[in-house]
């Protein structure tokens, strides 16, 4: 997926991308590449037509390679460390924006059921990956 920088809503929830073939990389956050803290890398599971490239992210097994393409063609390298699925009313408390501690890079969609009542899934599928040196 083509990855391009978002911000944040007014309500402080991470901007999306306004399609579905796309992922948000939180610019106010670290970059992929960066020495420390977490670069997060968001997009849509799902349009009302089809699932969309991210929707397996809950079935990616610890040890799965990930790369990610920078704008200049270098290529960052990363293994998959562990995917959780963080129920979104507590996904605040989940840490995912860290902007110190160990490089990561954190990839994450939605999961879980489908609320109708709300309109959106009750949780977050976040994979967490480490650099390979």
């Amino acid at each position: 997926m083509e990855v391009i920088p978002v911000g944040q809503e007014d309500n402080g929830a991470m901007t999306l991308p306004d399609n579905h073939y796309q992922a948000g990389w939180y610019r106010f956050g670290p970059a992929p590449g960066s020495t420390s803290g977490s670069a997060v890398l968001a997009a849509h599971v799902d349009s009302r037509t089809e699932q969309l490239p991210i929707a397996d992210l809950d079935e990616v097994p610890a040890g799965t390679p990930l790369t990610v393409t920078r704008s200049d063609g270098s290529v960052l390298r990363y293994t998959t460390e562990k995917v959780e699925n963080i129920p979104k009313a507590s996904l605040g408390d989940f840490d995912l924006f860290n902007r110190e501690g160990e490089a990561r890079l954190k990839l994450v969609t939605c999961g879980g059921e489908w609320l109708d009542s709300v309109g959106d899934y009750e949780d977050n599928v976040v994979l967490t990956a480490v650099p390979v040196p």
